[in-house]
């Protein structure tokens, strides 16, 4: 018998590496560069040296916690410094001795307060920088493609590269740390942490859990996360909202049984010094405030145009109450699906609930005191951006996130637009160049209220 020939093994080829695109590795780079600007901006710049934003909260926990008045502006420097903080003379903001953080943030802050005041400053960096990081990351899951693609980096560079961020790090402000924890509640809100399915209604566990993070949230920095409870209301998340309640409630309590217990005058210490941080601190709309300007709230320039109080007051109201009106109708004209929608649709409702959520967190920047650092809040817009790069109104939406990027006032008193420390400023610098974000906030939200509706009309 003839063997058959023996047929030769093809020989196996090493596999081709697959290349990079140009766009690809610019994005890596572009995300290498933000890591390194967030790190050098953000952490590195945080110090425990001076009376900075977390010190007044700080010393008013750790007095709380030795039940005694919290809100004693005498009782601070002892307090401070017998925590560890220098000893000798350091720079202090006449606000920052005058605590003004309500009751259940202190209650909040105790993790915080029992720490030495050198270690409860770098805990607070790091925790910001890391739950900022997460909720950065779980955003980028939302923009469409890989992580091969060129959207999830440069988004996620973006995040790195928001100077608000930078900026509440650098003065140890709990405003990042807060949005973070909001970020977190938003995304749990959104999509199922485990099948990554957008949730119509959610489990009675994933509300207590979404309610824990926006009671913290709450707690951390009262002006941010507020008004996200109206989206909550308008999809009728009630389990989420009465577990928030609930948990605010029990805070509440906590806080005010040991001052109500020994009743004393903190209640008139902590009215007293809201007072002096509204009349003659940070927060005065006055011209003799010389860091005015790195508020982005609406009440600023309608000062400078009126020299009213009140005017400022009732004007913001009437504004922030027209664009809630706007941004509600949609909600009532035509009410979120219900849970046995098609998963279709639920994806396709994932960016209205996400531009709602967006245009919803700037509204809520308008009528209140705010600082720059509030502008965090400008992240879910970038995302919903990110989302819809091909619509022209998701890039004007990008181009006015990315004037976020760069802190523009401090750029204005470096060339000289605006003198720092000038009390001579024209009506124009008063009302309009000082105050630009907030005029471009207003237009910008205003813009957002028109798209939402024209979005969300049906025919």
């Amino acid at each position: 018998m003839v063997p058959s020939p023996s047929i030769p093994r093809a020989r196996k080829e090493p596999p081709i590496p697959a290349s990079i695109s140009p766009t690809t590795l610019l994005s890596r780079i572009l995300l290498c560069l933000a890591a390194v600007l967030f790190l050098v901006r953000g952490p590195l710049r945080a110090q425990s040296t001076y009376v900075n934003d977390l010190a007044a909260p700080y010393a008013s926990a750790r007095l709380w916690l030795h039940h005694r008045n919290p809100y004693d502006t005498t009782a601070f420097f002892p307090t401070w410094r017998a925590a560890g903080a220098p000893s000798g003379p350091v720079y202090a903001n006449p606000s920052s001795i005058h605590p003004v953080y309500p009751p259940p943030s202190l209650v909040v802050l105790i993790p915080f307060a029992i720490l030495p005041w050198p270690l409860a400053n770098v805990t607070l960096t790091l925790l910001t920088a890391l739950a900022y990081l997460t909720a950065s990351l779980l955003f980028a899951r939302l923009v469409p493609g890989t992580w091969s693609d060129p959207a999830k980096p440069v988004f996620l560079a973006y995040a790195l590269a928001l100077a608000p961020t930078h900026s509440a790090m650098h003065v140890s402000n709990t405003a990042c740390l807060s949005a973070s924890l909001l970020f977190i509640g938003i995304y749990r809100t959104l999509v199922h942490s485990d099948s990554q399915e957008l949730l119509p209604k959610s489990s009675s566990r994933a509300d207590r859990r979404t309610a824990a993070l926006l009671t913290l949230s709450l707690c951390l920095k009262p002006t941010l996360a507020p008004i996200f409870l109206l989206f909550l209301l308008s999809r009728r998340y009630v389990k989420t909202l009465i577990a928030t309640f609930l948990a605010g409630l029990a805070l509440c309590a906590a806080s005010l049984y040991p001052l109500l217990r020994q009743p004393g005058p903190w209640l008139r210490d902590l009215t007293s010094n809201i007072h002096f941080v509204f009349t003659q601190g940070t927060a005065s709309l006055a011209e003799t405030n010389l860091t005015r300007f790195d508020r982005i709230d609406l009440q600023l320039p309608l000062y400078a145009l009126t020299h009213s109080t009140l005017a400022a007051t009732l004007g913001t109201a009437l504004i922030t109450s027209i664009l809630l009106a706007g941004w509600s109708l949609p909600s009532l004209l035509y009410p979120s699906n219900s849970p046995a929608e098609s998963l279709k649709d639920a994806r396709l409702s994932l960016d209205r609930n996400l531009l709602s959520i967006a245009t919803l967190l700037l509204i809520g920047l308008l009528p209140i005191y705010q600082r720059f650092y509030s502008a965090v809040l400008v992240l879910p817009l970038a995302l919903w951006s990110f989302r819809n790069l091909p619509r022209p109104a998701a890039r004007w939406t990008l181009a006015v996130s990315c004037l976020f990027l760069l802190n523009t006032e401090v750029f204005q008193q470096t060339l000289g637009v605006l003198p720092p420390g000038s009390l001579h400023l024209t009506r124009v610098q008063n009302a309009f160049i000082g105050p630009h974000l907030n005029w471009i906030l207003l237009l910008s939200v205003t813009a957002l209220v028109f798209l939402l509706n024209r979005r969300t009309a049906r025919p």
